[in-house]
């Protein structure tokens, strides 16, 4: 019974995020030499969501590595603050696909450095697009092909005073190693916070001498399980709330994880209930988020220095006074299900030419939750593609076998 009581604790309605680990580093604690800044945005996003969410710290990353290209003096500094200036590993290698992409309005086209341009085709292997940007149907239809239509509109209309947008795009299909088998998904009985039950989609699978992990220490506790590519799936169940976990997130409690790794073995049977779900999540407050940890000036018409992009000598050919960020969007997809997960991520950056300041976004201080946690990783360069909380999965609406 108490054996039964304790794998029911550990897989009751898990929740995910990607980790690995060589077997033959099982036990050694691992450097996340790029998750200071990972823990910084996921614990201000976290701050002002109570629903589910998901997030690319990954795709913010290299699109925010894509703006410091083109910044200078303090708005460089204060870039670099925040992301610092590492090289973001290449994760294409995992099936990964991703895609970076500059759209310039047609009237600028000869004012934009050369360099600049160089530096985005070079390093990020980004597009180049002109068009006279009177409607966003050109960016939208990037958008829709390079997130394999996962999401299909990033913007309703084109600003006047657009000059240019930054974005990079992020998408992975992929496959369980060991697929749930569907017969076996049924409604089940999941207890949310506020202790109101529901019945959701879950998914059950049980491994015996496969290839799973799994991991138990005092804050937490979860299992580990492989794609069939080089990504892994953890999911985490914490030992307080959610919420607490995560403010109380470090490089220190992710190593915690990593050294307390056990491997599948032929003497334990791993008995799994896993909830599916899918859903859409747009950060609107995307802009209020980087301002917080760091990232100030870049959005200010005033003080924004972009003159790795437009100099200030082009300014003087053109209407222009500055060019500073003045939408930012980060909108993501998930669905995870019996055979794998699919999900996509966009980061935009759209840059305006001087007008008055705009604050179009609050911030708002909610008493958490308790979620679903889950992080889509590298397994090797640990790198972050997605982490995500789930307040409630998908509603039970009948079998799943044929959808």
């Amino acid at each position: 019974m108490k054996k039964k009581i304790f794998y029911s604790l550990i897989l009751f309605s898990l929740i995910f995020m990607i980790s690995g680990c060589k077997k033959e580093k099982e036990t050694e604690p691992t450097s996340y030499n790029d998750t200071d800044f990972n823990i910084k945005l996921i614990k201000t996003v976290n701050s002002i969501n109570n629903d589910n969410y998901l997030i690319s710290p990954y795709s913010i990353e290299i699109a925010l590595n894509m703006l410091k290209s083109g910044a200078n003096n303090n708005t460089l500094k204060e870039i670099e603050n925040v992301v610092g200036t590492r090289d973001i590993n290449n994760l294409e290698k995992n099936n990964v696909k991703i895609a970076n992409a500059v759209f310039i309005k047609d009237k600028y086209k000869n004012y934009i450095e050369e360099l600049f341009i160089n530096n985005i085709k070079d390093k990020y292997k980004g597009e180049i697009l002109y068009d006279e940007f009177t409607s966003p149907k050109l960016i939208n239809d990037w958008v829709s092909k390079n997130t394999d239509n996962m999401i299909e509109k990033l913007l309703d209309n084109m600003d006047s005073d657009f000059v240019l947008g930054l974005i990079n795009a992020v998408a992975i299909d992929t496959e369980w190693n060991s697929q749930f088998e569907c017969i076996n998904t049924r409604s089940d009985v999941f207890t949310k916070n506020d202790n109101k039950e529901i019945n959701v989609e879950m998914m059950h699978k049980t491994y015996a001498g496969e290839d799973y992990k799994y991991f138990i220490n005092d804050s937490e506790k979860g299992v580990i399980l492989p794609y069939k590519n080089d990504l892994e799936f953890v999911g985490i169940i914490p030992s307080n709330s959610v919420s607490d976990y995560i403010n109380n997130l470090s490089n220190e409690k992710l190593d915690n994880i990593q050294s307390s790794i056990k491997s599948s073995s032929n003497d334990v049977r791993l008995i799994l209930s896993l909830p599916r779900f899918s859903y859409s999540f747009d950060l609107k407050n995307f802009k209020g988020i980087l301002k917080s940890i760091g990232i100030k000036d870049a959005f200010l018409s005033s003080a924004a220095d972009f003159t790795k992009i437009i100099t200030k000598e082009n300014m003087n050919n053109t209407d222009i006074n500055n060019l500073y960020v003045g939408e930012a969007i980060h909108k993501t997809y998930i669905d995870l299900n019996e055979k794998g997960t699919k999900a996509a991520a966009v980061t935009y950056f759209g840059m305006f030419k001087n007008t008055a300041i705009r604050e179009d976004y609050d911030i708002v201080e909610i008493e958490f939750n308790k979620p679903f946690i889950y992080m889509i990783r590298d397994k090797e360069t640990k790198e972050m593609l997605f982490f995500g909380v789930v307040y409630e999965p998908n509603i039970w609406k009948g079998s799943t076998c044929n959808k």
